[in-house]
C-alpha cells in the first residue's frame, strides 16, 4: 500500500515540483512579512478599511450566516470530524498518521504563534461574538484550511475524484470561514492571511516532504 501511494506521489512530484515549491516559498514569505510587522507592533494599511467596510454590511441575515460559518470551524466541529476521518482512514489503511500530524501540528503552531506574538483582538467595532484570547494568526482560519488540505492529501493517492471534490467544496468553505472572522470583527485581515499562509506552508510542506522521503 505504501509503495502504491509513494508511486503516485512520485509521479506528481515529477510533474509539478517547481510550482509547488514556488507556492510554499511564497507562503513562507507572506507569513514572515506579516509576522515581522505584528512582532514590531506595526499596523497594516488594509486592516482598518476592510473591517470598516464589513461593519457597514452587517444585518441579521449576514450575522446568522457568519456565526454559522464560524461554528462550522470551531474546535468541537473540527475535532469531531477529524476523529471520524482518522477512524475511517485507519480502517482503509490510508496515511492516517500524516493526517493526524497535519491537524495536530497546525493546532500547536497556532497556539505557539498566538502566545509568541500576543496580538490583541481588534476593537475598532463591536464584536458580534466576543473573543478574549490572542489574535494572530486566526485559529478558525487555520483549522478550516488545514482540514481541507490534509483531507485532500489523505484521499488523493487512492481516491483522486473524492480528493478533487474536497478541494472544490472545501476551499470556498475555508475562504468563507476566514471572511466570517472578519465580518464578526474578531480578527484583523492580516490575522486571516497569516493563518492561510501558515496552514498551507505546514500541511503541503509536510506531505511534500513525506513524498520526497519516500522517493529517496
Amino acid at each position: 500500500m505504501i509503495q502504491r501511494i509513494s508511486g503516485i506521489w512520485e509521479k506528481g512530484l515529477r510533474l509539478a515540483p517547481l510550482w509547488l515549491l514556488g507556492l510554499l516559498f511564497l507562503s513562507l514569505l507572506a507569513f514572515i512579512g506579516l509576522a515581522e510587522d505584528v512582532y514590531e507592533r506595526e499596523g497594516f494599511f488594509f486592516d482598518g478599511p476592510i473591517l470598516a467596510f464589513l461593519h457597514t454590511q452587517q444585518n441579521s441575515l449576514w450575522n446568522a450566516i457568519a456565526l454559522a460559518l464560524t461554528q462550522s470551524a470551531s474546535a468541537p466541529a473540527v475535532v469531531g470530524l477529524t476523529l471520524l476521518v482518522l477512524l475511517w482512514a485507519y480502517g482503509r489503511r490510508l496515511a492516517w498518521p500524516l493526517f493526524a500530524l497535519g491537524l495536530g501540528g497546525s493546532v500547536l503552531l497556532n497556539l505557539a504563534s498566538k502566545l509568541f506574538f500576543a496580538r490583541t483582538r481588534p476593537h475598532l467595532f463591536p464584536q458580534l461574538t466576543p473573543e478574549h484570547d490572542y489574535s494572530f494568526p486566526s485559529g478558525h482560519t487555520m483549522a478550516s484550511l488545514t482540514l481541507v488540505l490534509a483531507l485532500y492529501g489523505l484521499l488523493a493517492p487512492r481516491f483522486p475524484q473524492a480528493a478533487r471534490w474536497v478541494l472544490a467544496l472545501g476551499l470556498p468553505w475555508a475562504f468563507l470561514v476566514g471572511l466570517s472572522r472578519l465580518y464578526l470583527q474578531v480578527h484583523y485581515p492580516s490575522d486571516v492571511l497569516a493563518g492561510w499562509a501558515l496552514s498551507f506552508l505546514w500541511v503541503v510542506g509536510l506531505w511534500y516532504r513525506w513524498a520526497v522521503g519516500q522517493r529517496g
